[in-house]
């Protein structure tokens, strides 16, 4: 636990999108953690993807909900390095729910995209959401997308995208779009 606790204090709570960072009571609350690592070239720069889940949901040990879950990614080179932190408020409805598999990476214009994609477990009404963290041309985006699930097990995006998204560069807009549509259309695709 102590090890546990030391490794916290290396990790680097920067606020985002106008978020506080996490208050110093609520640490005690972390109880595991999930870390993703993934190397990428942007160009012929190496980069490397480092994403922290803290308090992840984790249907073995039956944990759905608790005090605080934290998302942290980081993407860095020998010239760049840029992260976000986002500190979930509606941890007592649901913990972050990260799956390696969804992580993607797209060349666009010649310069790399990165899409981390989680949605929250514990939530079982009809609607949910998808969270996209997206770096992009030194750039980084957060954004919360609804859908509704419907009683036939099917999923539906329940947002004006071309709205949500009218920051984005078309072609990576339309990326994510694709990624929206294809991955998540059933119930089960949000566990």
């Amino acid at each position: 636990m102590k090890n546990l606790v030391s490794s916290f204090i290396l990790f680097c709570f920067i606020p985002v999108c106008g978020q506080k960072s996490v208050h110093d009571s609520l640490k005690v609350y972390y109880q595991d953690s999930l870390m993703i690592n993934k190397n990428f070239k942007d160009g012929t720069v190496p980069n490397k993807l480092t994403v922290k889940v803290i308090n992840p949901c984790n249907a073995e040990k039956e944990r759905f909900d608790g005090a605080v879950t934290i998302i942290n990614a980081t993407v860095k080179n020998k010239n760049y390095s840029d992260s976000i932190l986002y500190n979930y408020p509606y941890a007592q409805s649901g913990l972050i729910n990260l799956k390696t598999n969804n992580i993607s990476n797209y060349d666009i214009n010649k310069r790399h995209a990165v899409l981390i994609p989680f949605t929250y477990c514990g939530n079982w009404d009809n609607d949910t959401k998808v969270s996209y963290i997206i770096f992009y041309n030194h750039k980084k985006y957060l954004y919360h997308i609804k859908y509704y699930c419907g009683e036939n097990n099917t999923c539906k995006i329940n947002d004006n995208l071309n709205i949500k998204l009218k920051d984005l560069p078309t072609k990576l807009k339309l990326k994510v779009i694709k990624d929206l549509e294809t991955k998540y259309n059933t119930s089960n695709d949000f566990q």
